[in-house]
């Protein structure tokens, strides 16, 4: 007694759910960056506008299932030498910077992705969870 068993219709479900938890997985990491940055934007040095202005959010997805977001500044000015001066590094870096606007200092970007990296997780994770109506 044999029995054959066609499964690629099965397998084909599983390839469209493992597609679907992945897109929003993307999702959720790219509105968890979108909320740093923008807490991020609010920490900032308020006198340096082209600061904030430089703020880059991108979002990239390699084999599949490695979601990595990027947020990032770069903001510059030439130096009398030549060389450009990434002064968004050293906003961020410098401990005794004084800033013009209370509230605004140091770390304006490694403080909130500190404080509220469960906040991220579970976003990302309410993401895949409404996708897969769970």
């Amino acid at each position: 007694m044999s029995m054959e068993i066609n499964a690629s219709a099965f397998l084909k479900q599983l390839d469209l759910l493992n597609e679907r938890a992945v897109a929003a997985a993307e999702r959720g990491v790219k509105k968890a960056a979108e909320e740093l940055g923008n807490e991020s934007d609010r920490l900032a040095p308020k006198k340096k506008e082209a600061l904030r202005q430089s703020q880059r959010i991108d979002v990239e997805t390699k084999s599949g299932l490695r979601i990595t977001a990027t947020v990032s500044y770069s903001a510059t000015r030439p130096m009398k030498s030549g060389y450009q001066f990434n002064y968004a590094l050293y906003l961020h870096e410098v401990a005794d910077f004084d800033p013009t606007t209370p509230g605004t200092g140091p770390k304006f970007l490694e403080r909130p992705l500190k404080a509220r990296s469960r906040r991220f997780l579970k976003i990302i994770a309410d993401e895949v969870k409404r996708e897969m109506h769970m």
